[in-house]
């Protein structure tokens, strides 16, 4: 594991912002204590780290196994003054930032899968997962951005569902410092978060981007359909091509690639 202890003094010291940041060694979800921090005043930046989920969330619903000594999981309270149907641009944002980090303090390359995945040797090592809080006149009173890597195998390894897809960021002879890691990533991402719409950003995020040439299936509208992936647009999203030759820009959705079933 890491060789520096995880902790607040520790993330805070490397911080660029001004944060408040807090750190536990297990909570049900970062997500919903940040939720809950955010409704009651806290300022923008503030960031909740545990060392252990009992109540991960991703995205659709499912769970975000985060098991004791194998993760790192924190959450972003965001106030951003933006249009609403903007706040999507959040979560590749994150991405990019997520990428960054990861190559700014190690060799590694990943890779982005849409829209929130970053991927390293074709595994999963984090998922990422926005959650808005709209006020009465449609305008978002906060963002929670909540950012889960997989540092390490479990010593148990992975969940029957998830083994064949999920991996991890470091070796467990590899030394590393998980402090810096989510600094890095919270430095990275408010260096982007004050242009959401970037070309620069929507630049960074193609040129990591998985899927692209690749034949995949994807849902909408709840019907399973088959097309192939020729990029991003603006607003990233996914520009297919489909099986009959229509162009489609998918805003969300499910997308798997053969069988691997990268999901």
């Amino acid at each position: 594991m890491s060789q520096k202890k995880v902790s607040a003094d520790g993330i805070k010291e490397l911080l660029k912002i001004s944060s408040k940041v807090s750190c536990y060694d297990k909570l049900n979800s970062t997500n919903i204590l940040a939720k809950s921090k955010a409704a009651e005043g806290a300022a923008e930046g503030d960031i909740i780290v545990a060392l252990s989920q009992t109540n991960g969330r991703g995205r659709m619903g499912r769970s975000f196994y985060s098991p004791k000594a194998s993760g790192i999981y924190f959450s972003i309270v965001l106030r951003p003054k933006i249009n609403a149907e903007d706040i999507s641009l959040i979560t590749p944002v994150a991405a990019v930032a997520v990428a960054r980090a990861i190559e700014d303090i190690t060799e590694k390359s990943p890779k982005i899968k849409w829209v929130n995945d970053i991927f390293l040797n074709d595994k999963k090592v984090c998922g990422i997962l926005s959650e808005a809080v709209f006020g009465a006149d449609g305008s978002a009173e906060y963002v929670i951005l909540g950012i889960g890597i997989n540092l390490v195998t479990p010593k148990s390894g992975y969940p029957e569902d998830i083994k064949n897809i999920a991996g991890s960021l470091f070796a467990e002879d590899e030394s590393f410092d998980a402090n810096l890691l989510v600094a890095s990533t919270v430095n990275n991402f408010f260096e982007l978060y004050g242009d959401l719409k970037s070309q620069s950003t929507l630049e960074q995020y193609q040129k990591r981007m998985m899927l692209v040439g690749q034949n995949i299936n994807y849902t909408q509208n709840g019907t399973e359909k088959s097309g192939r992936v020729e990029g991003i647009d603006e607003h990233f999203r996914l520009i297919v091509k489909s099986d009959l030759g229509e162009i489609i820009h998918l805003q969300s959705g499910e997308v798997t690639i053969g069988s691997n079933n990268l999901k």
